[in-house]
């Protein structure tokens, strides 16, 4: 994955003071021009009479500094604080690590890790946010692993042996006599969570199960993963009825590209019916490779075939499990998407791909913010205020909610949830283009919204601009490349 780079940077430890920038009474207000005749006027406009997902939550990976970092270093309360009440992660997710053997190290255990799974659940406790904690597996342990060689997922010809050298790292497969054995594994993890008052919500059997890597990893062909779905989750099952089972975790360019979806493992298990049962969330990861970014227009084809040919035939959730390659760059840099990209990219995956969560890569790490993290420290970048326009006000339980724009030029996008739970209403808007005057139509929404807007210069982050109508025909102007959240009903924590 993305370990290979981030591993080259020296650590480094910076903590600056925190500045909430969307809290209540948001300090200076910046001005607003009003609306000019010239710029092209759009209608947004919301139909709650359509609706789609349900949501599950937004989030990241990981801890206040990387796994393989110092160990003093994973856990900061002042972090904590604000992924929690200002980003509003609501999942996080997590490595379970193997044992480390002498061929084999390992950068966490779980007392490593013990200090951050502690502080996130206290601190969401505290502000009593229903933060979901899920796990993923790299690589079970090397005394459950064989030799293996396979060409691609679909390798009919892929074989698998004992082999005494097999480790955690560079591949290998699950043993097929261990089923039992990486069951009660994974089950003693579960308890692990059960013993600090926390119901794992989901688990992952493999991250990326395609890919070897020098770090973590362990490959199975389609057919293997249909056995490993098979034959370990009902282990699982008994022993925690209500853990979701979340995968394949393999790329989206693999499971949604049209030349491509019919011959990995999405398509393996539809197929399966043993497989499909097994199987909670189809989870899919944002990358061409495991490292660079999936991005742009051609992610809408992806997303429809994934949804049509797979989650609403099998009647299955969506999440996007791991993405990241983003620069802190506004817009594209040398080839790779920027900050609005990633904007547009999480609102393609909602409403094309009907996904229910996004999880980021690494939240957080100390020595800069770089293509694979949204802060360094507790210091946000530009991903992590685009990121927060979703993370902060797209509530759980939150449902999708039919939204259109009426621009001619292609470059307003939008996307629309209300939450009969919390009394919210939530609309999110990307200016990829020119100013525009924008007002808000349809069936019974709130009288008045409460905008926050996140812009190209960094004057503005995620920061309160104004209070503007849904009714009477009342526009406002949306400045060029731009996102904006809509925020109705109040604070959605």
């Amino acid at each position: 994955m993305i370990q290979m780079i981030m591993r080259k940077v020296v650590l480094s430890m910076v903590l600056p003071v925190i500045f909430l920038q969307c809290a209540k009474g948001d300090p200076s207000v910046p001005e607003t021009p009003d609306p000019i005749d010239d710029y092209e006027k759009v209608t947004v406009q919301i139909d709650q009479g359509q609706t789609y997902q349900v949501i599950d939550g937004f989030g990241f990976f990981g801890a206040h500094d990387v796994w393989w970092g110092n160990a003093a270093d994973m856990w900061n309360d002042a972090w904590g604080e604000k992924i929690i009440t200002d980003l509003g992660i609501s999942i996080w997710r997590n490595e379970i690590y193997p044992p480390a053997i002498p061929q084999a190290p390992q950068d966490a255990d779980w007392n490593k890790q013990l200090p951050v799974v502690r502080g996130l659940k206290a601190k969401a406790d505290q502000h009593g946010v229903p933060l979901k904690f899920v796990a993923t597996v790299w690589s079970p342990p090397a005394d459950l692993k064989w030799a293996a060689q396979m060409a691609w997922a679909g390798d009919t010809e892929a074989s698998r042996w004992e082999d005494p050298d097999v480790t955690t790292k560079n591949g290998g497969t699950l043993n097929p006599g261990k089923y039992p054995d990486y069951a009660e594994w994974l089950n003693s993890h579960i308890r692990l969570y059960e013993e600090e008052g926390i119901e794992l919500y989901a688990l992952s059997l493999q991250n990326e199960p395609a890919f070897s890597q020098y770090f973590n990893s362990c490959q199975y062909t389609v057919a293997w993963y249909n056995d490993l779905l098979i034959n370990v989750v009902p282990d699982i099952k008994s022993a925690s009825p209500g853990i979701k089972i979340f995968g394949s975790e393999n790329m989206l360019l693999t499971e949604g590209k049209d030349e491509n979806w019919r011959w990995f493992y999405h398509s393996g298990i539809k197929d399966n019916a043993g497989a499909t049962a097994n199987l909670d969330i189809l989870a899919v990861h944002g990358y061409n490779d495991g490292v660079l970014p999936t991005s742009g227009s051609e992610l809408v084809k992806m997303w429809i075939n994934h949804s049509e040919q797979f989650s609403m035939p099998m009647d299955k959730k969506v999440w996007m499990s791991e993405t990241s390659g983003y620069t802190e760059s506004w817009e594209t840099e040398d080839g790779k998407p920027g900050a609005l990209g990633l904007g547009l990219d999480i609102m393609t995956a909602l409403n094309y791909g009907n996904i229910s969560a996004w999880i980021w890569w690494q939240g957080s790490q100390s020595d800069g913010i770089g293509e694979y993290n949204l802060m360094k420290g507790i210091t946000p970048g530009n991903k992590y205020f685009v990121s927060k326009h979703y993370y902060r006000y797209i509530r759980p339980g939150a449902v999708r909610v039919h939204a259109t724009v009426s621009s001619e030029e292609g470059d307003l996008f939008t996307t629309a949830f209300k939450n009969d739970d919390k009394g919210t209403f939530t609309i999110v808007i990307v200016n990829a283009g020119e100013p525009k005057s924008v007002s808000i139509e349809g069936n019974n929404l709130p009288d008045e919204f409460v905008m926050y807007r996140t812009n190209a210069s960094g004057s503005e982050k995620c920061s309160l601009i104004e209070t503007i109508k849904s009714v009477n025909n009342h526009s406002f102007v949306l400045p060029e490349n731009t996102i904006v959240t809509l925020q109705a009903g109040g604070d959605p924590l």
